[in-house]
């Protein structure tokens, strides 16, 4: 039982120091000896746990899709309503700041992670869309659906930005939701309005 503990441990060891060196250097500059060496293990120990750097990735990546999947299923039974939209924008939020630290990964390596991800990408972009069509509300406007991306950017725009480690995730969390809901506050509102 003991050693169940430990590879689980040096298993999100290995994934803290990949994203740490994905996001600073770069996917592909980044060696698996480098990686190995950064959690104080040798390289082969390093695969006994991902047979490859690209496995790797998709570990680091995947954790991150899997729960925005999860989030974006979410709207696909929920009918809406102002509650709800703000529920489901909390859980996006929630998402993206658990997974802020991977952020640099996806924009800096964008080529890697199409390759390691191809048709689960297709998929998340087509969820994506049927989240911002339910976020526009009922009967949409073409003004609303684009009200409705610019929040879901305005929220993943934290991601990208480098983030004031002082500031506690419920502030962050407050800001972004707050953005988001402004931004789709204006809904119904013509343009130029």
């Amino acid at each position: 039982m003991q050693h169940a503990t430990s590879s689980r441990d040096t298993k999100a060891e290995i994934h803290r120091a990949a994203v740490d060196l994905f996001s600073t250097q770069g996917y592909d500059k980044t060696s698996l000896r480098e990686i190995a060496e950064q959690v104080g293990i040798t390289k082969a120990s390093l695969y006994y746990h991902y047979s490859s750097k690209q496995q790797l990735l998709r570990a680091v990546v995947g954790t991150f899709l899997d729960d925005l999947f999860e989030v974006l299923r979410l709207t696909e039974t929920m009918e809406w309503s102002s509650e709800n939209e703000r529920e489901a924008l909390g859980a996006y939020v929630d998402v993206v700041i658990a997974h802020r630290a991977t952020g640099p990964t996806l924009l800096r390596d964008i080529a890697a992670v199409l390759a390691a991800f191809g048709d689960d990408l297709d998929e998340l972009i087509a969820r994506s869309r049927r989240f911002q069509l339910w976020l526009a509300g009922p009967d949409p406007t073409a003004a609303d659906r684009l009200r409705a991306a610019a929040a879901v950017e305005t929220i993943g725009a934290a991601m990208s930005a480098e983030l004031d480690l002082s500031v506690s995730e419920a502030e962050i969390r407050a800001v972004l939701l707050d953005a988001a809901t402004a931004v789709l506050a204006r809904r119904g509102t013509p343009v130029g309005e």
